[in-house]
C-alpha cells in the first residue's frame, strides 16, 4: 500500500468496537476514520461521539479509496462476506473472533488474502499480550523442558441481557483456548467434551464447558469455560493458564493487574484485558501491514481452532471421545 499512517474503517459498533476503539488511540501509525453498520441510524449517532464518519453502509465504506484496514466486529455469520469483500478491494482486515463456523469459508478467505496480497488477521487477542508471547517463545525454546500438562479456564457470570445475544461459550470463547494451545503444543489427538446449564432461562445452548485433550506426545490439556457465576476467591481461575513441563512451567492470569475504577462499577478492573487489545491492534498494523509480517496467530491456525471446535461439539453431542487426524489442515 506504500503508506505510513494507516486509515481505518469499523464494520459495526457494538460492545467490542469500543474496545477496538481505544486500542486504536495508543497506536500512533494508525487511526479510526470512518464506521458502518447495517443499522445506518445507530452507526451514525456512535461515530458522532467517536469524532468519525459515518457511512451510509458496510458495503460503501469497504470500497472507499479513504479506508487502508477494515475491522470486521459484526456478529459471526456475517464476518465471511464483509471479509471477503474488504479482501477484493485489497483492503487490510482485522476480523473478530471466531473467524466463522464453516471451515471452507475459512479456507477460502486464506486463499483469497494470498491472491490479493493483503493481511486477514483473525482477532485472537491473548496470543499478542507480552506475557502469553514470552511463554510461547520459552515453550518452544523448550525451557520448561517436555509438556505433559496445560490447563485453561475463563469463568464470569454472563448477564441475563447479554447471554440471549451470543450462541454459549463452547461457540463464543472456547476459541480463545484453543488458539493458545495451538501455539503451544500443536493439534491434539483426540477430544472429549462436557456440558450443562444452570439457569431455567437459558434454554439453547450450554453455560459451561469442559473439555479434555490428549496429544501424540503424551500432553494432557483441560479447558474449563463457564458463565454460571464469577470467582472472587484468593486464586480467581477468571482466566488462568498454567503450563507444566518436566523441567518447570509457566503461569498467567488476568488478575495479575488490578485497578481501581473511579467513575464506574464494579469498583475493580483489570486492565490485561484491554492491553491485549492494544497489543493485538499494534501488532496488525505496525507488523502484519507497514512491514508485512505474519499474525502471531494466522487464518490457519483459525481453521484449525473451529475443526477441533467441531470435534468437541460433535463429543457432546454423540457423548464419545473423537479422534483428530493427524496433518488437520485445510
Amino acid at each position: 500500500m506504500g503508506r505510513n499512517h494507516i486509515r481505518v474503517g469499523f464494520v459495526g459498533c457494538g460492545r467490542v468496537a469500543e474496545n477496538h476503539r481505544l486500542a486504536l488511540a495508543h497506536c500512533g501509525q494508525a487511526e479510526l476514520v470512518a464506521l458502518s453498520s447495517r443499522n445506518f441510524d445507530r452507526a451514525r449517532i456512535k461515530a458522532d461521539d467517536w469524532g468519525v464518519e459515518a457511512m451510509e453502509s458496510p458495503q460503501r465504506m469497504i470500497a472507499s479509496d479513504s479506508i487502508d484496514a477494515v475491522f470486521i466486529l459484526t456478529p459471526t455469520d456475517s464476518h465471511f462476506s464483509y471479509a471477503e469483500m474488504a479482501i477484493r478491494h485489497g483492503k487490510h482486515v482485522l476480523v473478530e473472533k471466531p473467524v466463522s463456523y464453516r471451515l471452507e469459508e475459512i479456507a477460502e478467505l486464506e486463499k483469497l488474502a494470498e491472491r490479493f496480497e493483503v493481511r486477514c488477521v483473525p482477532g485472537h487477542s491473548y496470543l499478542y499480550l507480552p506475557e502469553i508471547r514470552r511463554m510461547v517463545r520459552y515453550v518452544k525454546e523448550k525451557r520448561a523442558g517436555t509438556p505433559f500438562y496445560v490447563y485453561i479456564s475463563e469463568i464470569y457470570r454472563m448477564p441475563e441481557e447479554l447471554i440471549r445475544k451470543y450462541q454459549g461459550p463452547l461457540r463464543e470463547v472456547l476459541c480463545h483456548e484453543l488458539y493458545i494451545l495451538l501455539a503451544l503444543l500443536g493439534v491434539p489427538s483426540r477430544v472429549q467434551g462436557f456440558s450443562s446449564r444452570f439457569r431455567d432461562s437459558v434454554r439453547e445452548f450450554e453455560e459451561q464447558v469442559a473439555v479434555n485433550l490428549q496429544y501424540s506426545s503424551g500432553t494432557l490439556s483441560h479447558l474449563f469455560l463457564s458463565w454460571v457465576g464469577e470467582d472472587e476467591t484468593s486464586d480467581p481461575w477468571t482466566f488462568k493458564l498454567k503450563f507444566l513441563g518436566t523441567n518447570g512451567g509457566f503461569h498467567f492470569s488476568r488478575k495479575d493487574a488490578v485497578t481501581e475504577l473511579v467513575d464506574r462499577k464494579p469498583p475493580w478492573e483489570y486492565p490485561l484485558y484491554d492491553e491485549m487489545f492494544e497489543q493485538e491492534v499494534s501488532y496488525f498494523v505496525n507488523e502484519c501491514i507497514l512491514k508485512g509480517r505474519e499474525p502471531l496467530s494466522t487464518l490457519h491456525d483459525a481453521y484449525l481452532a473451529l475443526k477441533i471446535m467441531l470435534s468437541v461439539e460433535g463429543s457432546i453431542q454423540e457423548q464419545v471421545v473423537v479422534e483428530i487426524s493427524e496433518g488437520a489442515g485445510a
